[in-house]
């Protein structure tokens, strides 16, 4: 089974790294749609941290997870 997930890094005000993880990401998801994702959480303030908003993108992932159950 692979698992998909996006992890989002943003800064918050006072500069941290914050992460934000989606998971069932769908296999198709194009890198516009997660940048849009993004820009949604900035510009509509849907996540604080803390020190305050968070102000600035930094880096998106799309990581697979693949996991095999092994037979005993």
């Amino acid at each position: 089974m692979i698992e998909r997930s996006a992890k989002m890094t943003f800064k918050d005000v006072s500069g941290k790294k914050v992460n934000l993880i989606v998971k069932d990401v769908k296999e198709d998801v194009l890198d516009a749609d997660i940048s849009d994702l993004m820009d949604s959480v900035l510009t509509n303030k849907l996540i604080k941290t803390e020190a305050g908003d968070l102000v600035e993108m930094v880096e998106a992932k799309v990581i697979n997870k693949e996991t095999t159950t092994v037979a005993l």
